[in-house]
Formats: structure tokens, sequence, C-alpha cells
């Protein structure tokens, strides 16, 4: 008797990653441990839709960040393929590119729910929010009003970190390890000044 071949699920993780910390580790394990998917990937942004270029240490630092943070998980990876897409960065084109890399692979996005509110701005979003599910963390007890999409909501509460308020405590010279993943961390101690 043959079993029907299953086609991989790939969570994909967007964001600056300016510099990635705990919480963007810990919700793409917890996807990876909960949701079914076989990897998650981490995408980082090359050139913001949103115009917050001019506050991003450059590319190549938060790749090589990402790449320190996931290190020591095999099933967790960094796809740089926005660097090779047309810029500015949408969320649409880059699914798309990945599809066409990845025809027998199924990808879901990973989301917060601090930003179900921005998702109808997000270039083209009606198609978006066909073209794939959205697996979304949400932020304690709030209600969540959902677009209309495909997405699977859990309450599972990170807590409240932010890739602002580290920058911020690092370029005061504050200690923000305890919000870094330990790769991170080590890179950071490497590369004095990434964000001073």
């Amino acid at each position: 008797m043959s079993t029907a071949h299953q086609r991989p699920r790939i969570g994909l993780l967007g964001g600056s990653f300016n510099p990635p910390h705990v919480c963007h580790l810990l919700s793409s394990l917890y996807w990876l441990e909960t949701g079914g998917l076989s990897e998650v990937w981490w995408l980082p942004v090359h050139e913001h839709a949103f115009a917050k270029g001019r506050s991003l240490a450059p590319w190549a630092d938060r790749v090589a960040m990402c790449d320190a943070a996931l290190a020591p998980y095999p099933r967790l990876r960094v796809e740089p393929i926005e660097a090779s897409l047309p810029t500015p960065s949408y969320t649409l084109h880059t699914v798309q590119a990945l599809r066409a890399r990845h025809p027998d692979v199924d990808f879901a996005w990973l989301i917060g729910s601090d930003l179900l509110p921005e998702l109808p701005l997000w270039h083209r979003w009606p198609e978006l929010s066909e073209a794939l599910d959205f697996l979304v963390l949400g932020r304690g007890d709030a209600p969540i009003a959902l677009p209309p999409g495909r997405f699977e909501l859990r309450s599972f509460v990170l807590p409240d970190v932010s890739s602002s308020s580290i920058r911020a405590d690092l370029a005061a010279g504050r200690d923000a390890t305890d919000r870094l993943p330990a790769g991170v961390a080590r890179w950071l101690a490497e590369h004095p000044g990434t964000f001073s």
C-alpha cells in the first residue's frame, strides 16, 4: 500500500531583522514544532517598501546576523532571495519568486497579530491574501480583527521585544543580550558600532 506524497510546508518569516531578536527565533521554533512545518525560512527585506531604509543596517550585516542566530537550528535557515528581486521588496513578489524556484513546496507566512491592521496596506493585498496561509501569533487577550484571507491564529504570547528598543539600548551602550539570540550577541560584540 502506497501513501500519497505530501508536499513540504515551509514557513516564511519576513522582516528587517535589524537586528534579529529572540522573539523572531521563538516564533519560528514555535511554528516549526506545532504548525506542521518542515522548515522555517527567514527572509530579510532587501529594500523596505515602507520607507524604513534609512534606519536599516547594511543588507550583508543583517543577513550575517540572521545566519548567526539560526546556525544551531538545522530546520531554520536564511533565504536571501530578496537581494535578487526588483526593489522595493514586496511580499507578493517574494512569494511568487519562491514558488517559481520551489514549485513542489507549500508556503505559509508567519506574522504577529500586531501587524494584522497593516496587511490591507501591503502591495496587492487581495491577491496576496489568496496566495498563501498566514500563521498568526496573538498578543495576549485583546480581540483580533482579521482581514479577509486564510489565517491560523494561536494565542501563544511572546515577550514584548522589539528591534527598535534593542537598537536604542545598543546605541546608548546598554546591554541587550537578554533579548538577542546568542549568535547575534556574539556577532554584535565582534562588530561594535553596528547600531551606534
